[in-house]
């Protein structure tokens, strides 16, 4: 009947919304506004710390408390779904375990068809945490190595859980052809997986007042594998001129604090912290070169995102880093991953100028919207 009226009913199952932060959230919303303007209905379930059930006059918003213990508020999260699937046609799962376990087990009660995004590997992320945490483990493994082999107790049933919801689903979207591969060791077939590239807000940028200084700028979450470490460690040896700003927050930010007053280098760099998107867009307009060596990238949107503002960036070759290469071109330097030598000799060039071109339709809102309505449809 879909074909018929070509009208599709969407219930969107996330573990994040606005108003929370972040990226899943920001993605979440814009699509429920893209399904809306293309002629759909939606409904949104997920997780939330207000206690408001509908935000948004156009679509009801079944917010779980996200204080219940974490079994009632599976149960509620997946009551919230198969009632709204009772009246829909399919549901879109934001993630493998926090909203994919009880959205995958209503959408098998309501006998629905289920697609699901995935962005990373959850129980690897948890993963880290827990190894330095016991071990004082200061690398942190890659999910290259993390997927090659079986692991005990929370991280097993992990693993399990993202494993069992991925293949359950109709369809997997990933945001780069790296994740592709990695969903693919979970178990997950050819013909379940679309790749969708994340699109990117080109930044409006006013001038910057002129600087004496060269700015590297980097934007992440400060977690071991972005590797911001590695950047802050080089920095004595390139010429005093050079600073680097650090956007975002996270568990890392005191360890690299700290390292910067050990390496007396307080002068030449800026832990600046979350910034909003103005605050960002400045940072964006000051700066000469953006930086980022991480071990893991599904598809950092950051990197378009500097390319939009026309910044040169260098990236590790690591994750789905060197796809955005394939995608911008001459605008993106692909370096080893923590191969000081490199990164040095890089460095320590005359940088790419500073050059502003529109990115590539893929990266578009417009484009990522429709590839996903079609890839909905296509499960129906």
């Amino acid at each position: 009947n879909i074909g018929a009226r070509e009208v599709m009913k969407i219930v969107l199952a996330s573990g994040i919304y606005p108003p929370d932060a972040g990226g899943p959230a920001t993605y979440t919303h814009a699509m429920a506004r893209a399904f809306l303007d293309s002629g759909h209905e939606v409904e949104i379930v997920c997780y939330s710390d207000v206690a408001k059930q509908n935000s948004d006059q156009e679509m009801k918003v079944h917010r779980v408390a996200r204080k219940l213990p974490v079994p009632i508020r599976y149960l509620r999260f997946c009551w919230q779904v198969y009632r709204a699937l009772k009246k829909a046609d399919l549901v879109y799962i934001q993630g493998p375990v926090a909203a994919g376990l009880p959205a995958t087990i209503a959408s098998l009660m309501a006998k629905k068809p289920r697609v699901m995004k995935v962005v990373g590997d959850y129980a690897w992320e948890v993963y880290q945490g827990a190894r330095r945490e016991a071990q004082g483990v200061e690398e942190p493994e890659l999910l290259d190595e993390f997927v090659t082999h079986p692991h005990a107790g929370k991280i097993r049933w992990l693993e399990r859980i993202e494993r069992w919801t991925a293949k359950k689903a109709h369809r997997v979207i990933v945001p780069s052809q790296y994740l592709a591969q990695i969903v693919k060791t979970w178990g997950v077939s050819d013909e379940q997986v679309r790749v969708i590239e994340n699109a990117v807000h080109p930044f409006d940028l006013t001038p910057a007042p002129s600087n004496q200084l060269r700015t590297l700028l980097t934007v992440v979450r400060a977690v071991p594998w972005k590797q911001i470490d590695f950047i802050i460690k080089l920095l004595p040896r390139l010429p005093s001129d050079v600073q680097l700003i650090v956007a975002g927050d996270g568990p890392e930010l005191g360890k690299w604090q700290s390292l910067v007053q050990s390496l007396d280098l307080d002068g030449r760099v800026q832990l600046v912290g979350r910034l909003d998107r103005q605050q960002l867009s400045d940072w964006y307009a000051r700066a000469d070169l953006f930086v980022l060596p991480s071990g893991y990238e599904g598809f950092a949107h950051v990197i378009p995102e500097a390319v939009s503002a026309g910044i040169p960036c260098f990236v590790s070759d690591r994750g789905g880093n060197p796809e955005t290469k394939e995608l911008l071109g001459d605008r993106i330097t692909v370096l080893p991953y923590l191969d000081e030598a490199a990164w040095l000799h890089a460095l320590q060039k005359p940088w790419p100028s500073k050059v502003q071109r529109p990115l590539p339709e893929v990266l578009t809102f417009p484009v990522m919207q429709q590839r996903t309505i079609d890839t909905l449809k296509e499960v129906l």
